[in-house]
């Protein structure tokens, strides 16, 4: 939703995560920021009636989407850019509101659709994770599963670490990318953007793929393009 301050999304946060997580009544020093209960109010995402405050059935959809955005910054800051745990709260609050017009799909993409934040707690599935397991069949799977020379979508990334996710994205490993296998011994061989890269296996099973029916094989041009 547009026109929301940073102040009033985060007590959005607040207010989801006491009463849809927690199960609990807002308390007053939830309630003494009138300016945004105001907001909220007069965009008809809280009910306030009396001392209480509760989210409307529009308030706790796009509560729940602060939450997504907030615990997917967090995620994004810890697994590839290495922040530290005291930096991580506050830089993922301020970049959690960077997170609108379709870049928290992008994000949650690439990070593999991750469940929980680093703090172990769950991050509200969107509508990418939905399609991601709705599209989940035979024509999903590891670049290291890939057949030679089929060109394949990569679908998202899964690292168990962080430094072969930095490495997966330095090589452009991105959604939507383009990936072709040239060869899979003495190391894989792909194709990404139409430069070469050799990857090891464990790296090559964290990139995850759609493969594309009716194409037919991809002409390898040899190493660096220089032809065969």
């Amino acid at each position: 939703m547009n026109g929301l301050s940073d102040r009033t999304e985060e007590l959005l946060e607040q207010l989801w995560i006491l009463t849809e997580e927690q199960r609990q009544r807002a308390g007053s020093d939830l309630l003494r920021d009138d300016e945004a209960l105001r907001a909220l109010s007069e965009s008809g995402l809280v009910a306030r009636t009396g001392g209480d405050v509760a989210l409307t059935e529009k308030g706790r959809e796009e509560a729940r989407r602060c939450v997504r955005r907030h615990r997917l910054a967090e995620r994004l800051l810890v697994d590839v850019l290495d922040s530290s745990e005291e930096d991580m709260h506050s830089a993922g609050c301020k970049f959690e509101h960077g997170l609108h017009h379709g870049l928290e799909e992008k994000v949650c993409t690439i990070l593999g659709h991750p469940r929980v934040c680093p703090h172990g707690k769950p991050i509200p599935p969107g509508e990418c994770c939905r399609r991601s397991e709705r599209e989940a069949s035979p024509l999903l799977a590891s670049a290291a599963d890939l057949p030679a020379d089929e060109p394949a979508a990569i679908a998202y990334l899964h690292g168990a670490e962080t430094a072969d996710l930095r490495k997966l994205m330095a090589i452009g490993a991105l959604p939507g990318t383009t990936i072709v296998v040239l060869q899979r011994f003495p190391s894989y061989l792909v194709e990404v953007g139409g430069s070469q890269f050799a990857i090891d296996e464990r790296m090559a099973r964290q990139i995850h793929v759609r493969r594309t029916v009716g194409r037919g094989p991809h002409r390898w041009r040899g190493p660096r393009g220089t032809g065969r």
